[in-house]
């Protein structure tokens, strides 16, 4: 596969609308270029491909700048948080409450860009690396999002881990946060903040005008924004509940 107009379509998508075209051909091209392996790049433009198809895109957001958005739920951190950090954190805070989130998955999230609505294309090295950036980065945990260029909000916590997960074969990014004010605890626990986004920057990439844009990379994460779904509406569709979140007990210390 070449660039250019003539470029043949590949027989995987040849009825599928155009812009699930370009993306095979975007993931195809880019894969092959990073491994120079043909079977390893229709591989991971098929996995794209089979993702695409499974979604609707029925939601949007006005959030200016890209965000991702979803739902949180319950779990017990001792399930996902490896020995070490959650020892490190008991050091100051002997009864820890954490929030896991799935923050999105491959695919696509809408949103708006520059004042227009544009749908964004994370394919499956997006995601990991979505999740390497929140792991590795000092994301703090807000309300509400900043505004444009700016970081001023108070921070309620932090994130203290981040992997992946395949959910219903896609691959999604978790986040795990400490929060420490307890006001925004029991906002989590009732369910009003109920839907969070990241606040970074990405690097967007398309091959036209008229094409969909496509994460190319992602340069930093700086925070995790609560929200509640009564005023903000996913940019993933389909992202809800993952698991719960539970505060430690004595018994759990042990």
């Amino acid at each position: 596969m070449k660039n250019g107009k003539t470029q043949p379509v590949p027989m995987m998508v040849r009825n599928q609308p155009e812009y699930i075209q370009q993306a095979y051909i975007r993931e195809f091209m880019r894969v092959e270029e990073a491994t120079n392996n043909v079977l390893c790049a229709k591989e991971a433009a098929d996995l794209l491909f089979h993702q695409l198809i499974r979604k609707v895109i029925n939601q949007h957001r006005k959030q200016i700048g890209v965000s991702i958005i979803a739902h949180i739920c319950e779990m017990d951190p001792m399930e996902i948080l490896p020995p070490t950090v959650l020892a490190e954190i008991k050091k100051t805070d002997p009864h820890p409450f954490f929030a896991v989130y799935d923050v999105g998955g491959e695919g696509i999230s809408t949103g708006t860009l520059n004042n227009k609505k544009e749908r964004k294309i994370w394919s499956f090295a997006a995601i990991k690396e979505l999740a390497r950036k929140l792991k590795e980065a000092a994301v703090g945990i807000i309300i509400g999002h900043n505004k444009l260029n700016e970081d001023t909000k108070p921070k309620y916590g932090r994130l203290v881990y981040a992997f992946t997960k395949t959910i219903q074969n896609s691959l999604h990014a978790i986040a795990v946060a400490h929060i420490s004010d307890p006001s925004i605890i029991s906002q989590i626990k009732s369910k009003e903040l109920d839907v969070c986004s990241i606040e970074g920057d990405v690097v967007l990439a398309r091959e036209t005008p008229q094409s969909n844009w496509f994460i190319k990379s992602i340069d930093k994460i700086q925070n995790l924004a609560l929200g509640s779904s009564s005023v903000t509406s996913p940019g993933f569709v389909g992202a809800g509940i993952l698991a719960t979140i539970q505060e430690l007990s004595q018994n759990q210390e042990k």
